[in-house]
């Protein structure tokens, strides 16, 4: 009864966001209705991990990082959480478009992306599945390509060691960016949110992964033990910045 649904924006493996009016504000919102039935199977403190890492999202305020207004849970298996409603493409979107983009407009995005990173790094939060469709670009007065970067903490919900497998067996984050130590499970801290953004900014540069491989398996194997081919294998370097693939580079080391 708290908020009025005006429509379905997106569907997911993870569940559906809707543009809805959160009652009685009039505000437009993004709601987010997680479909997480089996977490708690996983999980047994599932609820209260969900809890604990809502309010812990909502209290970043970086403006370049999807502000959280509201979360809880609806019934025993519908957990919401309630964010800023943008207007905006992904970064996916624009690469595929787009790429190669501008060496000037990739750190145009690229500063934006780590300020948002330092402040939830700095609060102990960890993404863990940064990637060009989780960061969306929109108008912001006069600045274009504004960055939002979307869904910290909604992968590490469930418990150290599965958190990377669903009931299903399906990864929970993408082989394409995930790090090394997500791949083996080991620990993982704010050195794998460097990692995959390494990934992102090496798809804004060349338009393609740094592993391309023709299966998913491969390519977890490659983020293991390869390193990434040099841009000059994608581009023309006469009027590219080296400086910028060495920070690409330095961000993709295991």
């Amino acid at each position: 009864g708290r908020f009025k649904v005006l429509g379905l924006v997106a569907r997911g493996g993870m569940g559906r966001i809707y543009e809805a009016e959160q009652l009685p504000l009039g505000r437009t919102v993004a709601l987010k209705v997680m479909d997480l039935s089996y977490a708690e199977e996983l999980d047994p403190d599932f609820q209260k991990r969900f809890f604990l890492e809502a309010s812990t999202c909502a209290q970043l305020s970086h403006p370049n990082t999807i502000r959280v207004f509201d979360y809880g849970n609806a019934d025993d298996e519908t957990f919401y959480i309630v964010m800023e409603f943008i207007r905006g493409r992904t970064l996916l979107r624009t690469i595929n478009e787009e790429s190669p983009l501008d060496p000037l407009r990739v750190v145009h995005i690229a500063r934006q992306i780590c300020g948002s990173l330092s402040e939830a790094h700095g609060q102990g939060v960890i993404h863990r599945d940064l990637k060009p469709s989780n960061v969306l670009l929109t108008v912001h007065g006069e600045t274009k390509d504004f960055v939002k970067v979307l869904d910290f903490g909604l992968v590490k919900l469930i418990r150290e060691g599965e958190a990377e497998i669903t009931k299903s067996g399906l990864f929970l984050g993408s082989p394409n960016y995930m790090s090394p130590e997500q791949i083996r499970s080991n620990a993982v801290d704010q050195r794998s949110d460097i990692y995959s953004l390494g990934v992102l900014l090496y798809m804004c540069v060349t338009g393609v992964a740094p592993f391309k491989r023709d299966t998913s398996v491969k390519v977890l194997l490659a983020q293991l033990e390869d390193d990434p081919p040099p841009f000059s294998e994608s581009l023309d370097l006469d009027q590219f910045p080296p400086a910028l693939e060495w920070i690409v580079r330095t961000c993709l080391e295991k």
